[in-house]
């Protein structure tokens, strides 16, 4: 099953997901510092590898 937009935005609150040409792209509500090993953006052809990216980062936070 695809996710939907409203999917992700309510399963990862601290992003601001962005519709792009070709994708889409999340970016952090908070900045983290360069030499954080975390990103501040995340990207996927379509918002099921969005959210599978968005996954993997929240896994490095904790």
């Amino acid at each position: 099953m695809s996710m939907t937009l409203q999917q992700v935005i309510d399963a990862f609150p601290g992003w601001h997901i962005h519709d792009m040409a070709g994708g889409w792209a999340a970016v952090r509500s908070s900045l983290v510092p360069r030499e954080s090993p975390l990103s501040n953006v995340r990207c996927g052809a379509t918002l099921d590898e969005l959210a599978k990216n968005l996954l993997s980062e929240s896994r490095l936070s904790t």
